[in-house]
């Protein structure tokens, strides 16, 4: 015997031997493992030298006594050793890693470590959380895309505490995001104690000349509007007060948790809809029509507005083919003086489900939400359904939501 391997091997029993050789039960798989691995030409790493070092060294009687001399062998090996680089290490990169299998732009946080279990579950945890990332398995580097989250959750467990060198600019970002989630109530958005904090200037001074100081009687309206303001807490005594009073529908609606919802008209009257979108002030309101019986519907929302929003302040953008329906439809709007040009004081516009006007696209009108008349779009998208899509409150009265629409719905 020459090498190390060659005692390996001999004791693994893949090279001819003389004697015989007693492995113990739980060395068994580490030592024929090794020994095929060099069998293949593939060298140690430096732990495997060591380790096959080791267990040469625990069966020298058993050598010696068949005849075998292994101290020349312990210093000698018969392949080249295998350097591993072990580092450990959290960075931003950029596009420019060349070595990075990335198609996105960055950046991207990267983590790099080779195998080991404890490691290994807690990057399952993290994408359970962030979602997968990209796996760079030649060098061994994990990739997610960089944000506050992935920050947060990366660098409390990839850290000098488990021997990972962490990037400074890092250290940093992350001492800041911890400063920020022991002391929220210096950074999140919201109204503590009826004012306004955290906010930037322009969202702040927005949120005033839209809602109005927050109050006992307006909290309600910042609490439905949390989305568009970009609001994240509320003292959870002042809001429950302030909702207590309100409709069993404007309850729900607050609670909701997509901006999509179905208002079931088997369970709640237009009536009721009208009274939740005074009580939340949901104004500009824009009203999609349901192109089959739009004539009925515009009669009873107009009809239930009337009164508490003047003709003047609204607007119906379509008319209809001059048939029996469209001519008393037509009829209706001219009738009422609802034929008007939208403008800065334009409380509600109605439209037609199958067609966006143009001026309405033209105008500086903007709603804050909407009604839909029905909840069928067919599976094909169409330009209302883009238009509406980005408000934080869209209501479906209908009595239940189209095939297409289950998932984007929610059902109140």
């Amino acid at each position: 015997m020459n090498t190390v391997e060659d005692c390996i091997e001999i004791l693994a029993g893949i090279q001819e031997r003389t004697g015989e050789f007693n492995l113990d039960r739980s060395d068994y798989n580490l030592i024929t493992s090794l020994a095929r691995q060099t069998f293949r030409g593939i060298g140690y790493t430096d732990r495997q030298l060591d380790l096959a070092k080791e267990k040469v060294e625990h069966y020298r009687n058993q050598y010696e006594s068949n005849g075998y001399e292994i101290d020349f062998a312990l210093e000698n090996t018969r392949l080249d050793v295998r350097k591993i680089d072990r580092s450990r290490w959290v960075r931003v990169v950029d596009t420019s890693a060349k070595h990075r299998p990335l198609s996105e732009d960055g950046p991207w946080i990267a983590v790099r470590f080779i195998f080991q279990k404890k490691l290994i579950s807690s990057i399952d945890a993290i994408k359970r959380s962030l979602g997968d990332g990209t796996y760079d398995k030649e060098n061994k580097i994990h990739y997610f895309p960089l944000n506050e989250k992935t920050v947060y959750e990366i660098v409390s467990i990839f850290n000098e505490s488990n021997n990972f060198e962490v990037q400074e600019e890092l250290k940093e970002y992350y001492e800041k995001l911890v400063d920020m989630n022991e002391n929220k109530n210096n950074y999140l958005p919201g109204i503590y104690g009826f004012k306004l904090k955290n906010l930037h200037e322009k969202s702040l001074g927005y949120a005033i000349s839209t809602i109005g100081e927050p109050t006992k009687e307006n909290l309600h309206q910042y609490y439905d509007q949390r989305e568009r303001y970009g609001l994240h807490h509320f003292d959870e005594s002042d809001i429950n007060n302030a909702i207590k009073n309100l409709t069993v529908l404007s309850k729900k609606l607050l609670q909701r948790n997509q901006s999509h919802v179905l208002v079931n008209k088997t369970q709640h009257t237009i009536e009721h809809l009208i009274e939740s979108v005074f009580e939340l002030y949901r104004f500009p309101l824009l009203v999609v029509l349901n192109d089959k019986d739009c004539y009925d519907n515009l009669v009873k929302f107009h009809k239930t507005f009337r009164g508490i929003i003047p003709n003047e302040s609204c607007s119906v953008m379509f008319r209809l083919d001059n048939d029996e329906e469209g001519m008393e439809f037509n009829q209706y709007i001219k009738s009422n003086t609802l034929n008007n040009q939208v403008d800065k004081n334009t409380k509600i516009v109605y439209i037609n489900s199958n067609k966006l006007p143009k001026p309405l696209l033209k105008s500086d009108w903007e709603p804050i939400a909407a009604i839909v008349n029905h909840t069928a779009y067919n599976g094909r998208e169409n330009k209302v359904q883009t238009y509406v899509s980005n408000l934080d409150l869209v209501m479906y009265y209908d009595d239940d939501i189209g095939p297409w629409n289950r998932n984007l719905i929610e059902k109140l």
